[in-house]
Formats: C-alpha cells, sequence, structure tokens
C-alpha cells in the first residue's frame, strides 16, 4: 500500500500543475523492442507517453509501459519522470533527458502452474528525440534504462508518433509563448454505464465480460472525483466486484471537448472464489470478506452533444493474493449543470 501512496504522490504531483499556466500536451504512442541487460534475451515492448511542459526547458511526464514477454516476466508498469529539453533548428527538434519511478506488475509462472503478481519500484532514465513535422504531428524516438534492486534490469527502444494537444497549434522558432494558458474548466456532473473485458493477469490471461456504473464529479479545476460500482465478471480464476472511490488529476484539449486523467484511490471489493475460513472446525461455515485493493485507472473522453459523452476506461486493479487485473471498458454518459 506505501507503494501504491507514492505513485499516487507522484501523480498528483505532476497532473496537479496543470493548474498552471502550461500550454504544451503531447500524447505518442510507440513500440519498439526490450532486450535484457546482457542483451542475452528481447521481445516486443509498446508504451503510451503523456507528457506536458512545465517550464520552457523542463516538462513531466506519466508512461505506461509493456516490456513484452521476457522468459519468466511479463511485466508492465507506469513511469513518472522529469524531463530536461534542448530544442534546435528552429523547434523542429528537440532531444531530451528524463528520469524518475517505474512502479511496475511483473507476471511470472510458479513451478506449480500457478502465477506471482510481482509488484516492486524502479528508477528509470530515459532519452528521446523528436522531429516536429507541422504545429500539430511529430516522430519521436525513445530509449528507457530500468534498474530495479530485484529482478531484470532491461533496456528498451521504441518508435512512434505524436501528437500536440495544446490549447493552439505549437509555434515554432523563437515565440515566447506556446499558446494561450488553457481556461479554466471544472468537470460537470456525469453518470456514465460501462460495459467491455477484464483480463486477469495469469499465465493464461483469463478473460470474462465487465461492466461497472461511475458517477463523477469535478472538485476544482483539473482535479475531479468518482465513485463507481465495478463487476469484474466470471473469468474462472476470481468472481470480483466492490465499490471504488478515486480522485482524478485531468486536463482537456480541444476546446474542452476531449479530456484524458488518471484516477488513484481504494477499491473495497468482494471476491466470490477465495472466500476465507472462519471459526476452528471443518463445518464451522465460511464467509467473504470485503477487501481492499488499490485502483489506478487512465481514461479519455470526449464529448458527444451537449449532454452526452463517451468515454473509454483502463482499469488496473493491484491485489495480494497473485490475481491483478486490467479490465478495459466503454461507456456513454449523460452530464448536466449543477
Amino acid at each position: 500500500m506505501s507503494k501504491f501512496i507514492s505513485a499516487w504522490k507522484l501523480s498528483a504531483l505532476l497532473l496537479v500543475g496543470t493548474a498552471l499556466p502550461l500550454h504544451a500536451q503531447e500524447l505518442t504512442l510507440l513500440g519498439g523492442v526490450t532486450n535484457s541487460a546482457s542483451f542475452a534475451k528481447s521481445s516486443y515492448a509498446w508504451q503510451v507517453d503523456y507528457r506536458q511542459d512545465l517550464f520552457k526547458y523542463v516538462a513531466g511526464s506519466i508512461t505506461y509501459l509493456n516490456e513484452g514477454h521476457l522468459t519468466g516476466h511479463h511485466r508492465d508498469g507506469n513511469a513518472w519522470e522529469v524531463w530536461g529539453n534542448v530544442p534546435f533548428w528552429n523547434d523542429r527538434v528537440a532531444l531530451s533527458l528524463g528520469a524518475g519511478a517505474y512502479y511496475f506488475y511483473d507476471t511470472q509462472p510458479l513451478p506449480n502452474g500457478d502465477t506471482a503478481n510481482v509488484h516492486g519500484t524502479a528508477p528509470i532514465i530515459s532519452f528521446s528525440a523528436t522531429a516536429y513535422l507541422n504545429d500539430r504531428w511529430f516522430y519521436r524516438f525513445m530509449a528507457n534504462r530500468i534498474n530495479p534492486s530485484t529482478g531484470i534490469k532491461v533496456n528498451t527502444a521504441a518508435v512512434g508518433v505524436g501528437y500536440w494537444f495544446g490549447p493552439n497549434r505549437r509555434p515554432l522558432g523563437t515565440q515566447p509563448n506556446r499558446g494561450a494558458p488553457e481556461p479554466e474548466y471544472v468537470t460537470e456532473p456525469q453518470l456514465t454505464f460501462f460495459g467491455g473485458q477484464s483480463v486477469v493477469n495469469t499465465s493464461f490471461d483469463e478473460k470474462a465480460w465487465a461492466g461497472a456504473l461511475e458517477y463523477r464529479q469535478g472538485l476544482l479545476p483539473h482535479l475531479d472525483a468518482t465513485a463507481t460500482y465495478l463487476y469484474e465478471g466470471n473469468p474462472k480464476v476470481i468472481r470480483r466486484s466492490g465499490v471504488a472511490v478515486q480522485l482524478w488529476p485531468v486536463n482537456t484539449f480541444i476546446d474542452k471537448s476531449t479530456s484524458v486523467g488518471i484516477g488513484l484511490g481504494p477499491y473495497i471489493n468482494i471476491d466470490n472464489k477465495h472466500p476465507a475460513p472462519t471459526g476452528t472446525g471443518v463445518n464451522l461455515g465460511r464467509k467473504n470478506p470485503a477487501a481492499l485493493a488499490p485502483l489506478v485507472t487512465l481514461t479519455i473522453a470526449r464529448q458527444l452533444t451537449d449532454h452526452w459523452i463517451a468515454r473509454l476506461i483502463w482499469d488496473r486493479v493491484t491485489s495480494t493474493y497473485n490475481r491483478d487485473a486490467d479490465i478495459f471498458l466503454f461507456g456513454v454518459g449523460y452530464r448536466w449543470s449543477p
């Protein structure tokens, strides 16, 4: 739980900064390779990177990184980094060096055929080179070095394409300001129904239909709160459902019609596949108490009309009994003025 709290602090420090007059928001999708530190093993890699300018030559980022399938390991996680940027050639090329913390989830097979979900935090050092094609689109190369104190040390390298989501088009050259400051925006009340799929992080990736009902309310500019009922379906190895309460640093783009955010909070759940025994006798019965699990969520939403929105959700449930799960949901919601 302490590692989860650390992850929340890192997220808050970065995204609560959106309340400052920040201008550059970049979203990048990259694909490439993962190599062990000795280059003896390799696999694929892919990542989604959200980067925000904090000052003229300093940026912060949140990244989802999937390291592929090295032998005995299926590791992914979230990285929080601070970047130093050096622009060249009339701001059309930028070299950046980043460093921060990587909170990972490593699915490992056990000799008895079961699976262990190992969690931990590791230092990450990154380098990126960016070529801006125009005032919205760019190419990016990114390399990462991950050095956990225990477990495998890896290098990843990936290339991808990104989009500038600033309130104005990205200016080139030596213009002092990168667009006008984003106007303050507080999310209106929203009620959203979701359907999708849950995937339990075991060696066999058991899947099931899943659903959720979410109430969302803006508390402050760039800060939402949600209360969610979450049903993870019945993927055979778990049958889990419960209620989550989360806080969300959020940001809006494109005339406030598109928003992204990251949510963190407790998930109070019951797993009917894992009841706990009570009493000391064999026939004294069993009960199934509620458990508390950290829930980390990424979202992107698009306003369809004045009242209707479409929203994508990616939940990561972190368990204490080797039953982590990813839940991918799509929903349609209704918003109204308070």
